[in-house]
């Protein structure tokens, strides 16, 4: 890579074997122009530390960059017809081959469009080739009128090359003639039953050469149902070949392999093999997993579609996703966070207008997580008024090309054809639907992810309504107008705002002297435009926990105010499932660049408060406290009834004596709501008091634990003055006594229970051996006394609190490689910890979270 201001060198002679790329970059596909120059320190600053983000901003990301690939042909291609297929091209490019243009910036704009050019005449069959393309970057992608690009709203800031580059493959295929491609597997079962399964097998079928051709198509699922058809294809023609079961009578798969989302069942994965034949010979053959299952959609009223996968209806919970700002791939980190979104019992991702790549789709597939994605807000694709001839046809390629990508992997579940609107000019949501109807799209699709009617298609049944900045866990269930983010309809996006990271992660993006929520390097890592500060949370945090005098104090409670807030909201949605709540997700899950705002671990993968609120919130079998009828409640997110489950409840004052207790045998269906009981009024409880849920199985099996701090006093919203990203709030709960709650010690113990060959776990033993609750105790796998945090790591339970004399077993796993081969240290922290008195064995310690380091 290089920039074309620094190499002249004109393009018929630099793209011939014989140009030397002297000081070229080398760089990595997929990849844009900065994460590029980021690879080869190019710069001699960390961008993403304080506001050196700034420092990127170069008048030379604005002239053409170059990327050039010298390749060989293999012995056993040549003679065939070659074909070139870029996939990210961002945004536009002239591109070479072997010292000839062969497209140039009209036939290749739009980073989502699959473009492919038959090579074969300039292809060298022998020596090297070499492919250059002349990118230049998108411009305006945020605004009315812009490119077709990447945008990024009010996340983050944008990278000055606008994401320029490539940001997914590049491929040279190879064909005898005539080639097949895109198959797609559609399902179909005569529900309520799923003993059989109907199978419609689709391809894409081409002939590449200048005569008629006669040719078969053989396909194989897994390795005992095969299926042929012949094809006659005039020159240059593309053809869809389609099986069905009703001519394919081998197609009514008996007893199939299903692919459920996680919670449901297991993701069993199908393989498709296809292939095309020529005069008895094989020209190409293709081959992917797919899954047997049917996803529809419902409206169950106006404002709530309900989504039903393989016949049963299912709450989805889940988050949002955002690659890497510079949009690296790295398929370690990926799976790395898709477990994460899996640890946290989720089952949905979203993506708008940041299509991943093949093996995130196959990392979904995978670990049975379903994937919302579509079309992007809120500048240029959210305007098609504005567009003109050559924009429609890249939305309409583009559509097209994300169609023929995405549809048969089983992990998607509904596209969106636009985001915070539905399409503008209404004959381009026609089109798009023309489009994904004749490509037979398998899934759902939608006009919008916000609340608007679409005059195409009618009711969208979900919604965008905020908020996105803090609010209290009371505001989710007292919605009762149903006109903001409360408890109903299928909530594409929406955050109780800040997810602040914990101390360890800030000092690597921010220095340790401006760690504090004024300084501007602190406001430089929140969002834009409204979202530039964390003010709305860092009153309500002074207001309800007290005054913050040191960054270390300030972050203990920002970590509980982000667990309240977080688990408030998905348990909210769990307890209304399908009355009338139908999903919710949270904007965001993942981290783009080192934030303050909107994710749910940080850029570090440091799982904090959110984190752990929002693992505790969707617990499959999960035993919660409803704020608004002061109520406890289970939830069950599995297709298993439970019977003689144990509820239990306990209150505790501030001093620790226990105030209340009731436990009752309860039943709860599957994928069920069972009430419980209600709480008795805090009359003779402290001001601030704690709340502990517990529920057993019908053997006695803990499944879930669930503590709540709760006042006497309650936040009170005011609903009048609500904004579409927020409801301020006219008073705060009370929760400043917990900052002088009596000290208590601790006990910690630990053990390597297995070993597998990549991964270690722990059984970690901790005891409260004092007499007042141990609140928000936080566990740390550190390598080794005063070392870095072992990350990413598992965690079954953090941010918990003890009872006097409760002791709990929380189990912590990580991959091997990442402990350098140090011994773990297991540091813990609560609030009011006497670490001085506090016992841990050899090779783990204590301190107080609420302390300044």
């Amino acid at each position: 890579m290089q920039s074309s201001l620094k190499d002249a060198t004109p393009a018929a002679d630099l793209s011939q074997d014989k140009f030397s790329p002297n000081g070229w970059y080398t760089v990595t596909v997929p990849g844009t122009i900065i994460g590029g120059l980021v690879a080869n320190k190019a710069y001699d600053f960390d961008p993403f530390y304080g506001m050196n983000f700034e420092k990127l901003k170069d008048p030379a990301l604005d002239k053409p960059w170059w990327f050039r690939k010298e390749f060989t042909l293999p012995a056993s291609e040549k003679g065939k017809n070659v074909v070139l297929k870029l996939h990210g091209i961002n945004y536009k490019a002239d591109v070479w081959l072997n010292g000839v243009k062969i497209m140039d910036t009209t036939q290749t704009m739009g980073p989502f469009r699959i473009i492919e050019l038959d090579i074969t005449k300039q292809i060298k069959a022998d020596g090297n080739n070499v492919l250059a393309l002349e990118i230049k970057r998108p411009f305006n992608p945020n605004k009315k009128g812009g490119d077709l690009a990447i945008d990024y709203a009010d996340w983050i800031h944008y990278p000055p090359d606008y994401n320029g580059g490539i940001v997914n493959d590049v491929e040279i295929k190879t064909y005898d003639k005539v080639g097949i491609q895109y198959p797609l597997v559609t399902t179909k079962f005569d529900l309520p039953s799923l003993s059989v399964a109907h199978l419609s097998v689709d391809a894409l079928v081409t002939n590449y050469s200048k005569s008629e051709q006669d040719a078969v198509v053989k396909g194989k699922i897994n390795s005992d149902v095969t299926f042929e058809q012949k094809v006659h294809l005039r020159p240059g023609e593309i053809k869809n070949v389609t099986f069905s079961p009703t001519e394919y009578t081998q197609l009514n798969i008996k007893n199939p392999h299903i692919w459920w989302p996680w919670q449901y069942g297991k993701p069993e994965l199908n393989k498709i093999e296809l292939s095309v034949v020529r005069d008895n010979a094989t020209s190409n053959t293709i081959s992917e997993n797919f899954g047997i299952r049917q996803i529809e959609s419902k409206l169950i009223d106006n404002k709530s579609r309900e989504f039903i996968v393989n016949g049963k209806p299912i709450m989805l919970r889940g988050a949002a996703w955002s690659p890497d700002i510079f949009q690296r791939r790295s398929t370690e980190r990926q799976e790395q966070e898709i477990r994460l979104y899996r640890d946290m019992n989720m089952n949905i991702v979203r993506s708008e207008g940041k299509m991943e790549d093949d093996n995130f789709y196959a990392l979904c597939d995978k670990y049975g997580m379903l994937v919302m994605t579509g079309w992007m807000c809120c500048g240029a694709w959210q305007y098609p008024e504005n567009w003109d001839a050559a924009k429609r046809v890249v939305a309409m390629q583009s559509d097209s090309s994300v169609m023929y990508w995405l549809r048969n992997k089983p992990s998607l579940m509904v596209w969106l054809n636009g985001s915070d609107m539905p399409p503008r000019d209404t004959s381009v949501e026609r089109d798009y639907l023309k489009i994904e109807a004749a490509l037979k799209w398998p899934n759902p699709t939608i006009s919008t992810a916000n609340e608007s009617k679409s005059k195409v298609s009618g009711f969208s049944g979900v919604k965008m309504a905020g908020p996105y900045e803090w609010v209290p866990p009371i505001y989710w269930e007292t919605d009762t107008l149903n006109k903001y983010g409360g408890m109903y309809s299928f909530a594409t996006e929406i955050s109780p705002g800040p997810s602040i990271p914990p101390y360890e992660s800030l000092i690597k993006f921010i220095s340790k002297d401006s760690i504090w929520y004024t300084s501007a390097d602190w406001q430089y890592h929140c969002g834009t435009q409204t979202f530039a500060n964390t003010k709305t949370f860092n009153e309500a945090l002074i207001g309800r926990y007290g005054a913050a005098p040191t960054i270390q104090n300030y972050l203990a409670k920002a970590q509980a105010q982000n667990y309240e807030a977080h688990r408030a909201m998905m348990e909210a949605y769990g307890l209304h499932k399908y009355h009338t709540a139908t999903g919710v997700v949270q904007w965001m899950g993942s981290n783009p660049w080192p934030g303050l705002i909107w994710h749910t671990y940080d850029y570090y993968l440091y799982p904090a408060g959110t984190y752990f609120g929002m693992k505790k919130s969707m617990e499959p079998l999960h035993i919660m406290y409803s704020y608004a009828n002061n109520e406890v409640d289970i939830t069950n997110s599995l297709l298993e009834k439970f019977s003689g489950l144990k509820a239990k409840a306990a209150i505790y004052n501030l001093d620790g004596s226990k105030k209340f207790t009731k436990t009752i045998t309860t039943d709860v269906d599957a994928d069920g709501i069972q009430k419980c009981f209600a709480l008795p009024a805090a009359d003779g409880f402290s001001d601030t008091y704690f709340l502990r849920l517990q529920l057993n199985d019908a053997k006695g099996e803990v499944k879930s634990i669930n503590w709540y701090w709760l006042s006497k006093k309650g936040d009170v919203l005011n609903w009048k003055k609500s904004k579409w990203y927020m409801t301020p709030e006219k008073s705060y709960t009370d929760y400043s006594a917990l900052q002088n709650i009596g000290k208590t010690t601790l006990k910690l113990s630990y053990n390597t229970v297995a070993k597998r060959a990549d991964t270690i776990f722990h059984a970690v033993t901790i005891t409260n051996t004092g007499k007042t609750v141990a609140f928000q105790v936080h566990l740390r796998a550190l390598k080794g006394k005063g070392g870095d945090d072992i990350l990413p790591v598992i965690f079954s339970d953090n941010y918990f609190s003890l009872a006097p004399g409760e002791s709990r077993v929380i189990v912590c796993s990580y991959a091997r490689k990442d402990d350098k081969g140090v011994t773990p240290y297991f540091l813990t922290s609560a609030w009011n910890l006497n670490t001085t008195q506090s016992k841990g064995e050899t090779g783990s310690g204590f301190e107080d979270s609420l302390a300044a380091k």
